[in-house]
Order: C-alpha cells, then structure tokens, then sequence
C-alpha cells in the first residue's frame, strides 16, 4: 500500500507540476507561419536562411526555404519579431512581424511574398539613388545659371557612364545656354538616340540649331517635338517664327494658331497671329489678335507700338 501511495503521490506531483507550467508551453504553439521567397523575376529561391528573433525574450528561430521557395514556421508563441532573409549572393532583407495577440489555438498566418534582389542589383539602386541627388544639383546649378557647375558634375556622371541619357540631357541644356552648340548638339543626339520618344531632347536640340541659323534642321526638330508633344506651345511659336521668316505665312500661322490656342493669353503668341493676318488681308481678325496681344504686355513702348499698328489697321478697314 505505501508503495502504491508513493506511486499515486508521484503521478499527483507530476501532473501538478505540468499544470503550472502548461500555460507556458501553450503559448508557443500560438502561431503558423508560412510563405514564399522570390527573386525580381518572380522566380522561387531555394535555400534562404530566415531568422526570426523575439525581441522580448531574444529567442531565435531559423528555417529555410524549400526548392520552390517556401518556408514554413509552426508553434511560435505571441510576440514581435525581427526577421532576417539571407542567401548567399543576394542583400540582406530584414523585416518586422508584429503578432502581439495571445491566441488560444494555433493560427496560421500567411506572410505576403518576399523579394530578394541580388547584391549587384542593391549595388545599382544605390548607385542610381546617389546619382538622382547628383543630377537634382546639377538641375539646381542650371536654374541658378551656374552652367560650368552643373557641366563638371555632369561630366563626372557620364565618366562612370557615358549614356547615362539623363546626364546627357542636362549637360546639352547647359552647353547650350552657354552658346557651345557643337557639344550640346552631340549630347542632345546621343539623347535622342538613347531615347527617341523623348520631345524635350528635340526641343532642346531645335533650339540649338535655331540659335546657329539652320532653320530647316531647327524646323524639322520643333515638328517632331510637336509629334510627341502636340501640347507644347513653344515648339509650335519657334516653328512660326521660322516659316514667318521665310515668308511662308500661311503655314506660320497655323502653327501660331495652334501656340494661341494652348496659351491664350500670351502676347508674343497673339501678336504673331496678329501680324499673319495682317499679311493674309485679314485686317479685322489681326485687330482682334492685335487688342488681345497689347493687353498682356507691361512694355510701354511695345503697347505704344500696337496701339498705333491699331489705329492704321482700323483706318484702313473703313476704307
């Protein structure tokens, strides 16, 4: 009999002892996790060591991800954890997972997708995110007018890659404020080149051969700014003012029409209108151009000029 107590005594101490400790072991059985780990193609990455550690209690838990990319971690209790995805030849990712909740049965979680780019490939986005801060600058330096600032940072860009059509694109502009028009002609047609469907590049490279007086290169680039960009009013002003100047009126002002009609209010636009009617015989519809253009300028002496410009067209018209 007292054997047998023993026993019982034994097995009463036990389950005792369990019972005090069973609330602990139950809270690590709270959570499942499962997910997926793929690269920036989508493709599933095998062999991804992830760590998860508990911040309160700094226990740590590691798995590895299947060969189609899977991982799953069952029995973790209650907590926040910092997570690490690791795989030889990719960057580091680390991630947070707040799961506070106390759970009385194991929940499964699904984890959203994770994505681990290459090392070279973070070697990259730095690299570019470094350089937007360096062309930011270099775009400062231009609106500041300081243009041999902004070309020394710019030939250092394209000295690490010299396509960079970005770079190429700012040092053209910069060349060409400075009147340097053979070098920011080959910039901004390396640009167009690299990019064809980008209209500022030939709006630029327009304006370069404008200011150097070959008009018809200048012409056929502002058209084909206007192909990309039929909302660009400048592009169809400078056209007028170079068929305007070869005395091809009628098209001129089509083009000036179309300046006018994106901008209405511009005076430069609205006098050039003004004086294509003129030409045409339109006399009535230049007044009407001419009357809109003389009350958006602030220059005494332009307003003086339409005024009197004016007065002849409307002499003229009644007789």
């Amino acid at each position: 009999m007292r054997y047998r107590l023993k026993i019982c005594l034994f097995v009463v101490t036990a389950f005792f002892i369990l019972s005090q400790f069973y609330p602990l072991y139950a809270q690590y059985r709270e959570y499942y996790f499962y997910g997926k780990v793929v690269d920036p193609q989508n493709q599933p990455l095998d062999d991804v060591e992830i760590t998860l550690r508990d911040v309160e209690t700094s226990r740590s838990y590691t798995v590895e991800t299947d060969e189609k990319g899977e991982f799953k971690l069952a029995g973790l209790p209650h907590g926040i954890y910092t997570v690490t995805f690791k795989k030889e030849g990719y960057a580091l990712k680390e991630d947070e997972w707040r799961f506070v909740e106390p759970q009385p049965r194991m929940k499964k979680v699904e984890i959203p997708t994770v994505t681990l780019i290459t090392e070279t490939q973070l070697e990259e986005a730095i690299r570019l995110k470094e350089l937007e801060g360096v062309l930011k600058e270099a775009q400062d330096k231009i609106r500041e007018g300081d243009y041999d600032g902004a070309i020394s940072m710019l030939q250092d860009v394209l000295t690490g890659d010299p396509q960079d059509s970005n770079a190429l694109y700012l040092i053209g502009m910069s060349y060409s404020k400075k009147q340097m028009y053979t070098e920011a002609i080959d910039a901004l047609s390396q640009v167009i080149q690299l990019v064809p469907n980008f209209p500022p590049a030939y709006f630029e490279l327009a304006v370069c051969y404008q200011d150097q007086g070959d008009l018809d290169k200048a012409l056929e680039q502002y058209q084909k700014t206007l192909e990309l960009d039929p909302n660009n009013p400048d592009a169809a002003y400078n056209a007028g003012l170079i068929l305007f100047g070869q005395n091809r009126i009628g098209e001129a002002l089509t083009f000036f029409e179309k300046a006018v009609s994106l901008r209405p209010d511009d005076p430069a636009y609205l006098e050039m209108a003004g004086r294509c009617e003129i030409h045409q015989g339109n006399l009535e519809k230049a007044v009407e151009y001419l009357e809109r253009a003389k009350a958006g300028y602030a220059d005494p002496g332009k307003i003086k000029f339409l005024e009197d410009l004016i007065s002849k067209l409307k002499e003229q018209i009644k007789k």
